[in-house]
C-alpha cells in the first residue's frame, strides 16, 4: 500500500495524565500502555493509515483521505471508552488537521516534512481533554458531508493555539454512545505569560521536549544543563509555551544574563510581576507573599554566572510557595533539594543539518541543499559538535561562502563564527564570546586544568588527567568543569572517561599556548601514552591480552596526537613509541596508518647519531605492515635495511625477526632461493638465541615454501607443528590463528575438506577474539580458494563478494585485486566472459598502481584462466571488455562484482 504524501491527514493522540497514571498504578501500567497502543494500532490500520511515531503514549498516524482519519479516531475513541481497564480508566485526546506534507526517509525510518501541518495537528490535540477528538477546519470542511448517521460536529469557536499566528476554529467529534461534555479547551488566550514571540522555528528536540514535559509534570526544580549555545534557553521558552494551560496563574520568565550583581536576582524577578518595594519590608518578603498562593511556573534562565544566589533564592521560593514550580537554565546544577537535573545534549545529525539549512535560507533566500554541498553541511554540522549557536552562526555565513569553503574554515572557527543577530546577548553573537563567558566564570583551579585538558584528544581516565594536570587539580579542576558542562562524562567498561565537545577542546588549546605551558604539557601527555604502551604487545605476533589492546584502541587518538608532537619534538622517544606499539598495530589491523608513522619517524630521525638499534626495530615493523598490505617490495626493502641496522647494534632478535620477514617478502616475489637463504640464516640465529616467537614465524614461512616449491607435505607439517607448539609455550595466540591456516592447507592438501574449514574457522576465531581482522578475512578467502580448487563455485563467489569492501576499508589494495581475480576465474566457469575479463582489466591496473606482483602460484593460475579466457573470446571482444575494467576505480569494480 502506498503511503500518504502530498495532501495528508494526520491524527495526533496521547493519554491525558499518562504520568500520573504510571506513577500510581506502577504495577498494572505497563499492560494499560500495551493495550492502549493495540487500540491506536488496530484502528489507525483498520482505515488504511501508517503510524509513523511513537514517542512515550504519543501517537503520530497519517491518512489517505479525512474520513479514514474521523473513522479510525472513532473506533478507537469507543473501543478505549468501553474496555474493562483494571485499574484506571485510559482516556485519549485526540486532534485531526489536514495540509501538505512530504514523506522523508532518514535514520528514523519513513517520517513527514511540512511543519505547519505538522505543528497545526499537534496544536489542535493539545487544547482538547482525555476522551476528545478535535478537528481543524480544513478536516472539517472536508468530512461535513460523509459523516456516520448520528454523528456530529461541534463548533467549538475560534481560539488561540500556541506558535500558531491566525485563530483557528476548532470542532469537536460528537456521537450519542461516547462522552461529550468537557472542560473548556486548553488554549492560550486566558493564559498568562510573558513568552516572547520565537521568530525562528522550533527544530528537533522532540524526544528532548518530550522527555522534559513528563520530568516537570513531578518536579518542583527542573534544571535543563549544558555547555553554551546547546539551546538551553530555546528548549526551556518551548517547554514553557506547552506548559501555559497546565498552570492558571501563567508562565513567567526571568532572564538573568543581563545581570552581573547578585543582589539584583530579586528585583529582577519581582519586576516581572511588577512588584515595587515598600519601606520597612524585605523586596523578598513581598515577592514571597505576592507568589505563595500562586500556581505557576516560573522559568529562571541563564543562572550560571549567579548560580549560588540562584540557588539560594529558588530555594527560598519553593520552601514559600507549594504550587510553584521552576525552571531553570544553566550551565550547572543549582545543587538544592528536590533539583531534577536534565542534560542538554547537541542536536543529531538530522537535526543539526535542517538547522542549518533553514538558518541558511533566512540568511540566503537563494540557499538550497543539493547532492553537491550535502556531504559539506554534515561536515559542518559534525565537527561543530551539533551546538545549535555554532551551526546557526556557521549558516550565516552562506551569504559569503559555499558549505565547502566554511567547511575548509572551520580550523579557524572563532575566526569564521562571528556575526550573529544583533538583538542577541553580545556572549552569543560569536562563538568566542559565548566561550570566553563560561571560561570567566572558572576559579583558577578550573581554568588551568581545562588549559592543560586541552591535550587530550578523544578523551581521557581520571588517572590520565591526574599525570598531566596533577592529582589534586585533576580531583578538583575536573569537578568543577563537570559541573558547569564544559567536560562530559561517559561510562566505557566501568569506568568514567571524560571528553571535551571539539570546539572547547580546539578554545582550550589556545589558552593553553597562550599561558606558555604548551610544551611542557605536551610532554607529560606523551610521557602519559608512552607509559601506557609500554606494556603493550611486543613483536609481530601479539599476546593473549585483549585488555591491554583494548586499553590501547580506547586511547588511540591520544596515541595519534602523542606521536604528532614526538615526531616534531622528540623524535627518539617517537622511534621508541613506534616500535612498542608494533604489536598493537599489527593485531587491530591499523596497518596503513603504521606505516606512514614508520616512513615519517625514519626520515626524522634518518641523521640523527647512536640510534641504530630503535631505527631498526621501526624498521622491522615498517617492513612487517608491509608484507600485510601486499606491498612485498617495500616490505623486502626494510626487511633488508632492518637487517643492516640491528647487525651494527648485535640486536639478534631484530636480525632473526627480520630474516623472517624477508623470507616471506621473498616468496610473494617468487624468488624462492632468497626466501630459503633468508629462512635458514634467521632460523640459524634464532635457534642459537632462543628467540621462541621469532622462531616460530620462521619455521611458519619455511612450511609456506616447502609446501609450495617441493609439495613435501611431511615436512610442511613438521615446520607448523614446531612452530604451533613455540606460539603455545610464549602465549601468542594471534601466532596461532595464522599458524592454524597452514594446518587447515595440509588437511585441505590431503583431502580432508571439513577438517580444513575447521581449521580456517579455528584461525579466524582465535583472530577475532584479539580484533584482527585481516586474519579472519585471510581465513574466509582461502577457505574460498580451496573450495574452489574442489569445483565448488557459490559458495567461494558468496565470500569473495562479501570480502571485497572489507580489504577495501582495511586498506589492503592487493588483496582487493586478487579477490577481484578469483571472481574472474568463477564467472570464466559460468560462462559469463565478458565480465570476467573486466574483472580482469580492473585488477590488473589495480596491481599496476600499487606496484603489486603475484606469488608464482597465483601467476599459474592466472595464465591458465587467461588463456582460456581469450580462446572464447573475439579478441577485438576480449580487448574492449578488459580496456573497459582498466578504466574503473576500485571502488567501481568493487561495484561491479558486488553486483554479480
Amino acid at each position: 500500500m502506498s503511503l500518504p504524501s502530498g495532501t495528508v491527514t494526520f491524527l495526533f493522540t496521547d493519554i491525558e495524565g499518562s504520568t500520573k497514571l504510571a506513577r500510581e498504578y506502577a504495577e498494572q501500567w505497563e499492560p494499560l500502555y500495551e493495550r492502549h497502543n493495540a487500540v491506536l494500532h488496530s484502528a489507525v490500520e483498520s482505515h488504511n493509515g501508517f503510524v509513523f511515531r511513537i514517542v512515550g503514549d504519543s501517537f503520530s498516524a497519517a491518512f489517505h483521505t479525512a474520513d479514514e482519519a474521523l473513522n479510525a479516531a472513532l473506533q478507537a475513541q469507543r473501543e478505549l471508552h468501553n474496555e474493562a481497564w483494571p485499574s484506571a480508566p485510559v482516556k485519549v485526546r485526540m486532534g485531526i488537521n489536514t495540509g501538505s506534507a512530504q514523506l522523508k526517509q532518514d535514520s528514523n525510518g519513513t517520517t513527514y516534512e511540512g511543519y505547519a501541518t505538522l505543528a497545526l495537528t499537534q496544536r489542535v490535540m493539545s487544547a482538547g481533554h482525555g476522551g476528545q477528538v478535535l478537528l481543524s477546519q480544513t478536516t472539517h470542511d472536508l468530512v461535513k458531508d460523509v459523516l456516520h448517521v448520528g454523528m456530529e460536529l461541534r463548533d467549538m469557536g475560534e481560539h488561540k493555539l500556541k506558535d500558531i499566528l491566525h485563530l483557528e476554529r476548532l470542532y469537536q467529534m460528537v456521537v450519542p454512545d461516547l462522552p461529550s461534555e468537557f472542560a473548556p479547551l486548553k488554549t492560550v488566550e486566558t493564559a498568562k505569560h510573558n513568552i516572547p514571540p520565537q521568530l525562528t522555528s522550533f527544530i528537533g528536540r522532540e524526544h528532548e521536549l518530550h522527555e522534559a514535559t513528563k520530568l516537570i509534570s513531578t518536579a518542583r526544580l527542573l534544571t535543563l544543563i549544558g555547555p553554551g549555545g546547546t539551546g538551553k534557553t530555546r528548549l526551556s521558552l518551548q517547554l514553557a509555551d506547552h506548559q501555559l494551560v497546565n498552570f492558571k496563574d501563567g508562565v513567567w520568565i526571568v532572564e538573568l544574563a543581563p545581570i552581573a550583581n547578585a543582589a539584583n536576582i530579586v528585583s529582577t524577578i519581582a519586576s516581572v510581576f511588577e512588584l515595587r518595594e515598600v519601606q520597612t519590608i524585605p523586596l523578598l518578603a513581598i515577592l514571597l507573599d505576592y507568589l505563595r498562593a500562586k500556581h505557576l511556573l516560573l522559568i529562571l534562565d541563564n543562572c550560571e554566572h549567579l548560580v549560588e544566589a540562584s540557588a539560594q533564592i529558588a530555594g527560598q521560593i519553593l520552601h514559600a510557595c507549594p504550587d510553584l514550580q521552576i525552571i531553570a537554565s544553566s550551565r550547572e546544577a543549582l545543587g538544592i533539594e528536590g533539583e531534577t537535573i536534565f542534560r542538554v545534549p547537541s542536536l543529531v545529525d538530522n537535526d543539526a543539518t535542517r538547522l542549518f539549512v533553514e538558518r541558511a535560507m533566512k540568511a540566503e533566500p537563494r540557499f538550497k541543499m543539493t547532492e553537491g554541498n550535502v556531504s559539506a553541511i554534515a561536515q559542518i554540522c559534525s565537527r561543530l559538535d551539533g551546538i545549535p549557536l555554532a551551526i546557526e552562526l556557521a549558516a550565516a555565513r552562506v551569504k559569503l561562502f559555499t558549505p565547502d569553503q566554511i567547511a575548509a574554515r572551520l580550523d579557524d572557527r572563532f575566526k569564521l563564527l562571528t556575526g550573529g543577530s544583533r538583538t542577541a546577548l553580545p556572549r552569543q553573537q560569536t562563538l568566542r564570546a559565548l566561550i570566553d563567558w563560561s571560561f570567566q566564570s572558572l576559579n583558577e583551579t578550573e581554568q588551568r586544568a581545562l588549559r592543560r585538558l586541552a591535550v587530550f584528544s578523544g578523551g581521557w581516565t581520571f588517572e590520565a588527567a591526574e599525570s598531566v594536570v596533577g592529582e589534586q587539580e585533576a580531583m578538583d579542576g575536573l569537578a568543577g568543569l563537570v559541573n558547569k558542562s564544559l567536560v562530559n562524562v561517559e561510562v566505557q567498561d566501568g569506568e568514567s572517561r571524560y571528553r571535551f565537545l571539539e570546539t572547547i577542546r580546539q578554545y582550550a588549546m589556545e589558552k593553553l599556548v597562550e599561558a606558555g605551558e604548551a610544551v611542557e604539557v605536551r610532554d607529560r601527555h606523551l610521557d602519559y601514552v608512552f607509559a601506557l604502551a609500554e606494556n603493550s604487545p611486543q613483536g609481530m605476533y601479539g599476546t593473549d591480552n585483549t585488555v591491554q589492546l583494548d586499553r590501547i584502541e580506547v586511547e588511540h587518538d591520544n596515541l595519534r596526537a602523542a606521536f604528532e608532537w614526538a615526531v616534531s619534538n622528540h623524535p627518539d622517544t617517537a622511534l621508541k613509541l613506534a616500535y612498542q606499539v608494533g604489536g598493537f598495530w599489527t593485531v587491530r589491523d591499523h596497518i596503513s596508518e603504521a606505516r606512514a608513522w614508520c616512513q615519517i619517524i625514519l626520515e626524522k630521525t634518518k641523521s640523527m647519531p647512536d640510534i641504530d638499534k630503535d631505527r631498526a626495530r621501526v624498521y622491522g615493523v615498517l617492513a612487517w605492515m608491509s608484507v600485510t598490505t601486499g606491498e612485498h617490495k617495500a616490505g623486502r626493502a626494510a626487511a633488508e635495511q632492518a637487517i643492516s641496522l640491528a647487525r651494527k647494534t648485535n640486536d639478534a632478535t631484530t636480525v632473526a625477526r627480520s630474516y623472517g620477514i624477508l623470507a616471506m617478502t621473498s616468496i610473494f616475489l617468487g624468488n624462492y632461493p632468497a626466501a630459503q637463504d633468508a629462512a635458514m640464516e634467521g632460523e640459524q640465529i634464532a635457534r642459537q638465541q632462543g628467540l621462541k616467537s621469532e622462531l616460530a614465524l620462521i619455521l611458519s614461512t619455511r612450511a609456506q615454501m616447502t609446501y609450495i616449491a617441493r609439495m613435501d607435505l611431511d615436512q610442511a607439517k613438521v615446520f607448523l607443528y614446531e612452530a604451533t607448539e613455540l606460539a603455545r609455550q610464549e602465549g601468542f595466540r594471534w601466532a596461532s590463528s595464522f599458524l592454524s591456516i597452514g594446518l587447515a592447507h595440509t588437511a585441505a592438501a590431503l583431502g580432508d575438506i571439513e577438517a580444513a574449514r575447521a581449521g580456517f574457522r579455528e584461525s579466524a576465531e582465535i583472530a577475532q577474539m584479539m580484533g584482527n581482522k585481516r586474519i579472519v578475512y585471510s581465513s574466509q578467502s582461502e577457505l574460498a580458494h580451496v573450495l574452489r580448487a574442489h569445483g565448488d563455485l557459490d559458495e567461494p563467489l558468496a565470500t569473495y563478494r562479501d570480502l571485497l569492501p572489507k580489504w577495501r576499508d582495511l586498506g589492503h589494495r592487493s588483496a582487493v585485486a586478487h579477490e577481484l581475480e578469483c571472481i574472474a576465474y568463477i564467472l570464466i566457469r559460468k560462462e559469463e566472459p565478458e565480465r570476467a575479463a573486466t574483472l580482469l582489466g580492473a585488477a590488473q591496473a589495480l596491481r599496476e598502481a600499487i606496484d603489486s606482483v603475484m606469488t608464482q602460484r597465483e601467476q599459474v593460475e592466472y595464465e591458465k584462466e587467461i588463456s582460456s579466457l581469450r580462446s572464447g573470446m573475439e579478441p577485438v571482444e576480449f580487448d574492449r571488455n578488459w580496456n573497459k575494467g582498466r578504466t574503473l576505480t576500485m571502488d567501481e569494480a568493487i561495484e561491479l562484482a558486488s553486483s554479480i
